[in-house]
């Protein structure tokens, strides 16, 4: 979502953002430290609470801190008041033609339907399944998914109507400067992101190869997650030193600098931005057939069946060791991935935006 505003930014769109600190990793983040650790000067206010402003890429931020110890959906309880005062600031100095959202829940639709008086249009980014089976989109003057996989399901779900354009990816923030590409990399060991098969995967290439080493990446799913999935599958990964665990990094380039081939055996996926963050890296990915994730790779990379059966971890095995033991082969399937990322390229997506937001404006 942040990506396409500042697409917009790009194309000459003027562009605010309110949120909230809240984040869906499981580790407890110092916002402040976070940005100031990316090069962006912060500045605090209190007036009815802690707030954030910022300005970053053309789009000015506008950050309600909620501190730590709340739920994802629990955070409108104690802070909703100050938001929606934020939020109704917004409307009355900004008067925005737009509004870009996401959510569906009571708070939401009342600020959605408070921003359609004010006489915005209000365009929604749907970018997962948690949706199916909601029928009330009447409100909405746009709906933008990230894969057409996605854009199909609602559509056959309730007949809704979406556009579908790629996220748009900023290569500051993806592309690695230098990379030394060792690992086989596992982004967010959760239960959707397919963390009982990786863990099954994980056993089977330890046993047979512990020289290949694995890296995971914590966000939702943990360390904790990941040894749960061992445990329900009968076995100790922790016995296995060919396996590290990383916390979450600010930036997915700190992702890719070491890796050699990305795994994303993900049980729901709706389009998986993580691959096309390999792809940018030159990294080939390695995905489920489920959801999103084969259109994501333009053709590059493996997509493979995932199951509870030997034969699918032997299907996996056989896509991943070639690439980690033929430096010709990868070298081949690393160009393949790099031209593959065109579809994510800014200047591609840029017009795509742009003309749908212009599109939204002129509906009646």
């Amino acid at each position: 979502m942040t990506s396409i505003c500042e697409l917009l930014a790009e194309s000459g769109w003027r562009v605010r953002a309110l949120a909230t600190s809240l984040s869906e990793s499981s580790r407890l983040q110092d916002t402040v430290k976070l940005l100031e650790g990316l090069g962006i000067a912060v500045e605090r206010r209190t007036k009815r609470g802690a707030e954030l402003r910022y300005s970053h890429r053309g789009v000015d931020f506008r950050t309600i801190v909620v501190g730590s110890g709340l739920k994802l959906l629990d955070w409108e309880k104690v802070h909703g008041r100050a938001f929606d005062l934020a939020f109704d600031e917004e409307l009355s100095s900004f008067r925005p033609d737009v509004i870009f959202t996401y959510g569906m829940l009571p708070g939401d639709r009342r600020r959605q339907a408070r921003a359609i008086r004010a006489g915005a249009k209000v365009v929604f980014g749907l970018r997962n399944e948690n949706y199916l089976g909601f029928r009330d989109w009447g409100q909405l003057s746009g709906v933008l998914t990230p894969s057409q996989y996605l854009a199909d399901l609602y559509l056959a779900d309730s007949g809704l109507k979406a556009t579908s354009l790629f996220a748009p990816l900023d290569p500051q923030q993806i592309v690695a400067a230098e990379r030394e590409p060792i690992f086989m990399t596992l982004v967010n060991p959760s239960a959707r992101k397919g963390v009982d098969f990786f863990a099954r995967l994980a056993e089977r290439m330890s046993l047979t190869r512990p020289d290949l080493p694995f890296l995971v990446i914590e966000s939702e799913g943990t360390a904790g997650t990941l040894m749960a999935a061992g445990h329900r599958a009968g076995f100790d990964l922790a016995r296995h030193e060919n396996i590290m665990i990383s916390r979450a990094v600010p930036q997915p380039k700190d992702i890719f600098a070491p890796t050699r081939v990305l795994l994303a055996p993900s049980v729901r996926e709706a389009a998986g931005r993580v691959v096309a963050e390999a792809l940018l890296n030159g990294v080939p990915p390695i995905v489920s057939d489920r959801g999103g994730l084969a259109e994501m790779c333009c053709d590059a990379g493996r997509v493979l069946p995932i199951g509870d059966d030997e034969r699918t971890i032997e299907t996996w095995l056989s896509a991943i060791i070639p690439l980690m033991d033929d430096d010709a082969l990868y070298r081949s399937e690393s160009r393949k991935a790099q031209a593959a990322s065109a579809a994510f390229n800014r200047d591609v997506l840029r017009p795509q935006y742009d003309g749908f937001f212009r599109g939204v404006l002129s509906k009646n």
